[in-house]
């Protein structure tokens, strides 16, 4: 994977943060106007025997629809998130996760997020985030400090 290391969120970030016990743990890289990451989704993302739960896979598409914000300080939360699953993702596996930013129209960041597996699509997201101030942040519990890769 080629691109640019991109800066965690946090360390207990369920996404991407290094101390989260049952995160997804996934590295960011951006190259161009794309970030990519890789996740393995083990006995804890499960749902059916052997698969991973739809709902961790959701998460992992929103981790990096969010990783688009990294390293441009543009703080942003999640508004609306619509997935497609195509193909059903096994435990232990290694998954690339991909997003792009479609457009922004104001606050709004329409953001594109895919889960690849084998080189095939697995699941589609379209979400939308909304770009706030800081102080959403530290209104819900985040210190200054907490989230410099948003500016907060």
């Amino acid at each position: 994977m080629t691109g640019t290391i991109l800066p965690k969120h946090h360390g207990n970030c369920f996404g991407c943060g290094p101390d989260s016990r049952s995160g997804l743990h996934i590295d960011f890289r951006r190259a161009g106007d794309e970030v990519t990451g890789t996740v393995v989704f083990d006995e804890c993302h499960q749902g059916a025997p052997g698969l991973v739960h739809g709902g961790v896979a959701s998460a992992a598409l929103d981790e990096a629809a969010g990783a688009i914000l990294l390293g441009h300080t543009l703080p942003a939360v999640t508004a609306q998130l619509n997935i497609a699953f195509s193909r059903p993702i096994p435990l232990g596996r290694p998954v690339t996760v991909r997003a792009a930013l479609d457009r922004r129209e104001g606050r709004k960041l329409h953001i594109a997020a895919r889960l690849e597996l084998d080189g095939e699509t697995a699941a589609t997201a379209d979400a939308l985030f909304i770009v706030v101030e800081p102080e959403h942040f530290l209104a819900h519990g985040a210190r200054p400090g907490d989230i410099p890769a948003l500016g907060i």
